[in-house]
């Protein structure tokens, strides 16, 4: 299949579900007879550990810990590969990378080229059931106004011009106090001498990303008047101006993405000295040295204190701005009929194995796992713990399957509806992510179960963690011929999963099995 044909797949597969046949699910009078909301809470980037209710020993997120409490959390969720696009776009098709074709972060130039027209998202299908359907915040998907079911959103919740025009309105009160006592002023934020000696030279380094990641410290704007502030202010204003209606409402916000900069109230909460850095801190495994991640990784204790001191602040900001939207539901009275889903796209290295950010080809925990909330009250047994497989791809299929309409075929996903309800004790399976398309040596495959994980690259290396002796992935048993029927076994679930989901890796997986 080439990449044209799989945009087409997207479009046209279940093509038979028509607006009359998706209404049936609701009776002949149509979805406005039963209320059934979404709320879609996404962050960027959001290591998986990094929630009160994960265990995490330090940050504070009393709103998704009291989502946790009143619904359920997966233990083990994890995306389908470490970039924002390809996953975004999985979540609302329902489908891998590798079939949608969005396999890298789209740019800019790249607008027309993300999630377009009719395509059976999960949006445009609840969009011709009559439902309001909004996305506020970061989408990373091309112009989001190309989509059929956001056509009419740029004059209904404009931005980012209409934050502009809020911020300069705001002038001097929006500003943060001046430098403290040995603060240094940045362009964005205040640093530490430590950090701004550090930014001064990564800012030269010819093999960085665009975006300076070396940009940490306490943020030169107040709270209230961050572009995520005034995103869930928008949010709470929408639900109330559409409350009567079914709605699919989406907040994204971007952190605790990169920049690191955490205004002062967050930044305030966190004692750098006591961040926490997990037991692989140190250990440096030499195939990453040279990435991004890894020399980000050596900026120094002092400096990788301040980074996990601004993320976990950041977090915490998001906590409480998902807050004001929760407490929206409940005056409101809708939160009894609103799924609740909270996730992100992927997560964040959080100096293990040396590394911060996520800019490594390896599927390390602290990427590949992502946080995973729903509460459905009602449906949805309170502070259930849930710990088999689920995947990017599931959620487009589980928001149908509870919204009453049917899965379109060709989804490679699968509904969770039944495990969330308590209908269902399912063992853990697998779960498998993906880089490119199979066609260079840049790309690789790899499969997780409850007690490994095993990937495949096209430069001809693998790697093998036995999860169950060693959670913090510190031995590559790969090439330890004790694992060797272990890795067969592993690479085989590979070939079976390219094969089933028409994947253009299977004839190099195949070349390359043990």
């Amino acid at each position: 299949m080439n990449k044209i044909t799989r945009r087409q797949f997207i479009a046209t597969a279940g093509g038979a579900l028509t607006a009359t046949t998706l209404s049936a699910a609701f009776g002949a009078s149509g979805a406005s007879e039963r209320r059934f909301n979404i709320l879609w809470l996404m962050t960027d980037q959001h290591n998986h550990g990094v929630m009160g209710c994960a265990g995490h020993p330090v940050v504070r997120t009393p709103n998704l810990d009291r989502l946790a409490s009143q619904g359920a959390r997966f233990t083990h969720a994890t995306c389908v590969t470490p970039f924002c696009s390809p996953t975004r776009a999985s979540f609302v098709t329902g489908v891998y990378p590798h079939t949608h074709g969005i396999v890298k972060n789209l740019n800019k130039a790249e607008e027309g080229k993300g999630i377009v027209g009719d395509c059976l998202c999960t949006e445009n299908l609840l969009r011709r059931q009559g439902y309001l359907t909004r996305f506020l915040g970061k989408w990373h998907l091309g112009r989001i106004t190309d989509l059929d079911c956001y056509a009419d959103q740029e004059t209904d919740v404009p931005y980012p011009q209409a934050y502009s025009d809020f911020l300069k309105a705001a002038g001097q009160k929006a500003k943060a106090e001046g430098p403290r006592p040995g603060e240094v002023a940045a362009s964005r934020c205040f640093m530490t001498p430590e950090m701004a000696a550090f930014h001064a030279v990564w800012k030269d380094d010819k093999h960085r990303s665009k975006q300076d990641v070396s940009i940490i410290g306490r943020s030169a704007r107040k709270a209230e008047y961050a572009p995520e502030s005034w995103l869930a202010d928008r949010c709470v204003e929408l639900i109330e101006e559409r409350q009567d209606e079914n709605f699919m409402v989406a907040l994204s916000l971007g952190p605790p993405h990169a920049l690191w900069v955490c205004p002062d109230s967050y930044y305030d909460m966190y004692d750098p000295k006591q961040v926490w850095f997990p037991p692989s801190a140190n250990d440096h495994p030499a195939v990453y040295r040279n990435t991004q991640s890894a020399r980000l990784g050596q900026m120094g204790e002092a400096n990788l204190r301040e980074y996990l001191r601004c993320y976990l602040g950041l977090v915490t900001m998001v906590d409480a701005l998902f807050g004001r939207v929760l407490e929206a539901l409940d005056r409101l009275g809708l939160a009894q009929n609103t799924l609740v889903l909270f996730t992100a796209d992927h997560g964040d290295m959080q100096g293990a194995h040396g590394m911060a950010d996520k800019s490594i080809s390896g599927y390390y925990e602290e990427i590949l796992r992502v946080p995973l909330l729903m509460r459905y009250p009602g449906h949805v047994p309170p502070g259930s713990v849930i710990g088999s497989a689920a995947s990017s791809v599931d959620l487009m299929p589980t928001l149908l399957d509870f919204a009453g309409l049917p899965i379109p075929a060709g989804r490679q996903g699968h509904s969770l509806r039944s495990v969330l309800e308590g209908r269902e004790k399912r063992e853990f399976d697998a779960a498998y992510c993906e880089r490119g398309l199979g066609n260079d040596k840049r790309f690789s495959r790899m499969v997780r179960t409850a007690e490994a994980k095993y990937a495949c690259f096209g430069d001809g290396r693998a790697e093998l963690f036995e999860l169950k002796n060693d959670p913090y992935e510190l031995r590559n048993v790969a090439d330890d011929r004790s694992y060797s029927a272990l890795r067969k076994e592993l690479h085989s679930m590979l070939i079976r999963q390219a094969g089933k989901t028409n994947d253009p890796a299977l004839q190099p997986l195949v070349s390359a099995a043990v």
